[in-house]
């Protein structure tokens, strides 16, 4: 079994709390973007993507929680986000295809998934601000399914590049090494 430092666990806890902050804002402005990973990958960065897929997990229940109940079923999506952005990161991937073209490959099958499960269990209405444009594309005759991924696959890139690069930031201000 590993054992966790003080430290680790800690700042996973802050991270927690960033992605909690960044959730709550991002449902009461109805902005289209999700804001709930920041803290996500910045633990991903520093501890790589077991810890990363932990904190994802963690956050998801504890906004689930308070304020946002469909938060826990898109779980899955942020943890296999994260998943793929640890992959990418290990084989640096993202410095050798650049940021903006890794995060693309890495959003994708998080983008499908969370596309089923916003479009077959919510009917593409959630908590999302992006719900309204979903509803409009559906109101206009689009595939509830397509419309749902569509906006799903957008708002999420934007969304987790935007969240990498303040991560990224964060990481280079405060984090020289790895914490080990």
């Amino acid at each position: 079994m590993q054992k966790y430092k003080t430290r680790e666990i800690v700042t996973v806890g802050i991270a927690v709390a960033i992605n909690i902050i960044g959730a709550f804002v991002a449902v009461t402005t109805k902005v289209p973007l999700l804001l709930d990973h920041i803290g996500t990958m910045l633990i991903c960065l520093m501890f790589g993507w077991r810890m990363a897929v932990a904190c994802a997990f963690v956050s998801s229940c504890i906004v689930a929680m308070l304020f946002d109940p469909y938060a826990l079923p898109f779980a899955p999506t942020g943890m296999l986000m994260i998943f793929m952005l640890g992959v990418f990161l290990e084989h640096d991937l993202v410095e050798k295809l650049a940021a903006p073209v890794s995060m693309l490959l890495i959003v994708l099958p998080a983008s499908i998934l969370g596309a089923i499960i916003a479009g077959y269990i919510f009917g593409g209405v959630t908590s999302s601000g992006s719900s309204i444009i979903v509803r409009f594309l559906i109101n206009s005759g689009l595939n509830p399914a397509l419309s749902t991924f569509v906006i799903q696959f957008f708002m999420e890139y934007f969304d987790r590049l935007m969240s990498f690069y303040i991560a990224k930031k964060i990481y280079g201000r405060f984090y020289i090494d790895k914490i080990q």
